[in-house]
């Protein structure tokens, strides 16, 4: 039996359901609709009406260049700025990356901005906004900064999923602490006039489909030169209280076209409004929404992106399910299927709680209240020779393999990322549009920043079959896996310098290690390396673990560790106040 004590930490997957499951033949309408909201019983309810930093350097660390193609010549308008505290899009991943610290970083600039202006605004001319549109929200330290930003004058603004702050949900407590510190807040807005859902501080947002965004939306001005502000914070990881031990990413996006986006969308969702998305071709970056009035569907970029891969398609995706193209009626799995047969080496990785309903040891679990069901894309993909990789976060019994992403090729890399599950509800199949709140990022990394997000997003996928290795049998060592995908001709190729190797000592030294790249030759202790001399050509996301000696065999440092990326990979955090 699973514990049903409430959660301490991650994402509250198992034990006390966090996601409303669904009586059969009613997709959508929520088992325990009827008795949450504002502490008192409620039945049939009507719908609501429609209104008209510093780079990390944390061991291993490997900074180098990249051997990769050119960018296209019409992509220079699609570039970044230059790696710095402030560029365009950076890409965090849990539990290796600061997550948590970049958002509160970002609540912290916008505070600074309101409280050195010192205009007074009308109602809804604040330029100082923090706007949030997420499934849960646990962090107190996240919570008690909000507050913090309302008493500094910022129009704060939290739209959250309504089951989320129900009775049964005690853990949840951001609907007491916001009322304690005198916030408006509206635990269901099923018939509750738009008027009023605009002035709440925090609204549930009550319909018979989840509200599951991930999206944080900052506005300010810059207490320097007074200009406009605006970032995007949005991935698979909530604002939870632990969170940031699940594996998750989350993208900071600065540029001013998706921030806008975002914002419609926030908007939409309290009007209860489906969403108008836009593609535009000459854009590095689309975001995509469920669900959707008009325009593209995620699940049709999706499945295109699919058929045009040749080279390389690695998926990381806690819940897979086994969706439908639209075009041609296809299964995902017949997709992945049809890709490797045309030569695409296919990486799969997943919560093994989802898609086996299993844990460690091969007893069934339960989660949102019932056992766990066993998706059989995983079983359909290995019978047709693609490994797929099952892992549990065994931080805790509430955390998760949780990232929703995909990269595509290595030569011109694109990566899809996002809040959404890859599941009819969140995707859509088929003709079947999509139910629940969600996004999704289509970012086509080589004409954006020449790849740099893409091997970031490859470089997880490297870390979680590191990381979890010993977890999947069946697959064998972690290494192997990386070993024959370094071996694919388009992997990407990092120079390390020899004073990466080395660190400051000037002279010559001996390497020794096990690493291929480390093997002596003529009878020396280890590869001789240079401080001021050439360094080494390694595979993309090799991992070297070596000491350093002397010419005399004496060991200068031991249990040295270096990961081959270029230096540009770095994770970058806001910029402090």
């Amino acid at each position: 039996m699973m514990d049903t004590s409430p959660p301490r930490f991650g994402l509250p997957i198992f034990g006390p359901p966090d996601k409303p499951t669904s009586f059969a033949g009613a997709p959508g309408l929520h088992l325990n609709r009827e008795h949450v909201h504002d502490r008192k019983r409620r039945v049939g309810l009507p719908r609501i009406p429609s209104t008209g930093g510093t780079p990390r350097t944390d061991a291993p660390h490997g900074p180098g260049d990249v051997t990769s193609p050119s960018p296209s010549p019409n992509s220079e308008g699609d570039r970044f700025e230059a790696r710095a505290p402030g560029a365009r899009f950076e890409a965090y991943f849990t539990p290796e990356d600061p997550a948590a610290k970049a958002e509160l970083r970002l609540i912290e600039n916008v505070i600074v901005g309101a409280r050195a202006d010192q205009q007074t605004y009308a109602a809804g001319e604040n330029p100082h906004q923090i706007h949030y549109a997420v499934y849960n929200l646990r962090s107190s330290k996240v919570i008690n900064k909000l507050i913090e930003a309302h008493q500094a004058g910022v129009e704060v603004r939290v739209l959250i999923e309504a089951d989320q702050i129900s009775p049964e949900r005690e853990w949840n407590t951001v609907d007491e602490q916001f009322e304690a510190a005198g916030l408006k807040v509206i635990r269901s807005d099923r018939d509750i006039p738009q008027e009023e859902r605009e002035r709440a501080h925090l609204v549930g947002i009550d319909s018979n489909h989840l509200m599951h965004l991930k999206s944080r939306i900052f506005r300010s001005l810059d207490p320097t030169t007074g200009q406009p502000v605006e970032v995007v914070l949005s991935g698979s990881m909530n604002p939870g209280d632990g969170a940031s031990r699940n594996d998750e990413n989350l993208n900071l996006i600065r540029d001013p076209g998706l921030v806008s986006l975002y914002e419609k969308k926030f908007q939409d969702v309290r009007r209860h409004k489906r969403t108008e998305n836009v593609w535009d071709g000459e854009r590095g970056i689309n975001v995509l929404f469920t669900p959707a009035k008009s325009g593209p569907r995620p699940l049709e970029k999706l499945f295109e992106w699919i058929d045009a891969e040749d080279e390389f398609i690695g998926l990381s995706v806690f819940d897979l399910k086994d969706l439908e193209s639209p075009k041609d009626k296809k299964k995902l799995t017949e997709k992945l299927i049809e890709a490797k047969a045309r030569g695409v080496e296919v990486l799969v990785i997943t919560d093994r709680k989802k898609s086996d309903g299993r844990d460690l040891a091969g007893n069934r679990i339960e989660m949102y209240g019932h056992f766990a069901s066993n998706s059989w894309v995983d079983e359909d993909l290995e019978r047709a020779g693609i490994p797929v990789h099952e892992f549990i976060n065994t931080t805790g019994p509430y955390n998760a393999v949780h990232s929703k992403a995909a990269v595509f090729g290595l030569n011109d890399m694109k990566v899809i990322t996002g809040a959404g599950n890859w599941t009819r509800s969140g995707m859509g199949s088929g003709r079947k549009r999509a139910r629940n709140e969600e996004s999704f990022l289509f970012i086509e990394s080589g004409r954006v920043d020449d790849g740099r997000t893409g091997r970031r997003y490859l470089s997880n996928m490297l870390g979680l079959l590191r990381k979890y290795d010993g977890q999947d049998p069946e697959h064998g060592p972690a290494q192997g896996t990386i070993e024959k995908l370094q071996a694919l001709e388009s992997w990407p190729k990092v120079d390390v310098s020899a004073r990466s190797l080395v660190g400051d000592r000037e002279g010559n030294y001996y390497l020794v290690g096990d690493h291929p790249a480390l093997q002596p030759t003529d009878g020396a202790p280890g590869l001789p390396i240079d401080s001021q001399g050439p360094g080494l050509q390694l595979p993309f996301g090799s991992l070297l673990e070596y000491r350093i000696e002397d010419a005399s065999g004496q060991v200068l440092e031991s249990n040295r560790r270096l990961l081959a990326r270029p230096e540009d990979d770095a994770t970058v955090l806001p910029e402090a106040p």
